[in-house]
């Protein structure tokens, strides 16, 4: 631990897993999984192609019935009624053919299809000028999913490939688990929604960014305004969410001055304070906390940019550890020798590259705490821990999670 006080981002990240609960399971319809987590493994139902069915619009037949085509001596085939996608196969009969399209079901007896491009149509015949292989151009049952194969284990997050996959092998439902509920409120007598009109009011740039972070990673956002610089007013904001949100967060009053009121507020909730403060740069006030409910509670810095990374590696690894997920990995950057106990940083970054084309991290944006414009022309972040002289390159945003 860095100081009596404050602890390094490794441990507060460590405490964050240690405290968070996983969430509860619902089994919600396949066609509206996309991003969600399993929260079971998941076996197919059916063979996909469910049935031995024809690859390619033409001609199903005997591959017997051609041997010994030629152009000299053409075999010809009498030609049944067509065959189309979803009907019933009849069995086909010694010297025909049944015309067929793809994805219909090869007729008991047939063993190949003729592509229709390749056909020789004289009347009411097909005529063959060469030998037809067995097998061609029929799709076999079960090849592309056997019955019984595992689809999806927990864990897995679903996306539109796997979607598709489930419903073919006749997947209806699956059991995910829940998506987490977010509470948030900005605290601050100088913020207003909008400064027209005013010489001295600061407009809110935390809340609708925290709501667009929420919605990224796919959060059901609970939006509880905007508190003054009042115990009453932050108090009331956590009573209404206390208990219905999985995650509640604020950003403001967490720095200890005068106005600061949100550490009071929960401690006369009795609830737990985790940890008050961690060795980084920016966010350094960050709060984390539970309620007597289960409640989680994240106050966030009212600086824009330490609001911004209190949430994207704070509150998104708590969302991680409540959906079963691994923590964030980012990629390892090995920059130098250890330089001690100093503050983690994180530190926005832009990626370029070297002349051998291997990754360049370009740290010279401006890195106060509330420069958010160098924030937007970031590619990403770059966490640098002087205590072991590693740095770890994390995408801009974790992307959605649920």
């Amino acid at each position: 631990m860095a100081s009596a006080d404050r602890l390094t981002v490794a441990e507060g990240l460590a405490r964050i897993r240690g405290l968070t609960p996983r969430l509860g399971v619902e089994t919600i319809a396949t066609s509206e999984a996309n991003a969600r987590i399993l929260a079971e493994t998941v076996h197919a139902r059916s063979n996909v192609p469910r049935f031995a069915c024809s690859a390619m619009d033409g001609y199903a037949l005997r591959s017997a019935d051609t041997e010994g085509a030629s152009e000299g001596a053409p075999v010809a085939l009498a030609l049944n009624p067509p065959l189309s996608t979803g009907a019933a196969a009849t069995t086909l009969a010694p010297g025909t053919a049944t015309p067929i399209s793809t994805g219909a079901p090869i007729p008991p007896g047939a063993d190949t299809v003729l592509v229709r491009e390749r056909a020789t149509i004289e009347g009411d015949r097909l005529r063959l000028p060469a030998p037809i292989a067995a097998w061609t151009n029929i799709r076999a049952e079960g090849e592309d999913v056997a019955r019984g194969a595992v689809l999806g284990t927990g864990g897995v997050r679903l996306d539109p490939e796997r979607i598709g996959m489930l419903a073919a092998a006749g997947i209806g439902q699956v059991l995910v688990r829940c998506r987490p509920r977010l509470g948030y409120f900005s605290t601050g007598d100088e913020l207003a929604e909008s400064i027209a009109g005013s010489a001295s009011a600061i407009a809110d740039a935390n809340r609708p960014m925290i709501a667009a972070l929420a919605e990224d990673a796919g959060l059901r956002l609970l939006d509880l305004g905007h508190a003054s610089d009042s115990a009453a007013d932050i108090a009331a904001r956590i009573e209404r969410a206390d208990g219905r949100v999985d995650i509640l967060c604020s950003s403001g009053g967490v720095s200890g001055g005068a106005f600061d009121f949100v550490r009071a507020c929960i401690e006369a909730r009795q609830g737990e304070i985790a940890f008050h403060g961690l060795e980084m740069r920016p966010g350094k006030p960050l709060l984390f906390a539970r309620l007597r409910s289960g409640t989680l509670y994240f106050g966030l810095p009212g600086n824009p940019v330490a609001a911004l990374v209190g949430f994207r590696f704070f509150v998104l690894e708590a969302v991680r550890t409540a959906l079963g997920l691994p923590p964030e990995a980012g990629q390892a950057i090995l920059h130098g020798e250890a330089e001690g106990q100093g503050p983690t940083r994180f530190l926005r970054v832009c990626l370029d590259a070297d002349g051998d084309g291997a990754p360049r991290y370009d740290a010279s944006l401006d890195q106060r705490s509330h420069i958010l414009s160098s924030a937007a022309r970031a590619d990403g972040w770059l966490r640098s821990d002087d205590a072991n002289g590693t740095s770890t390159f994390f995408p801009k945003r974790s992307g959605r999670l649920t």
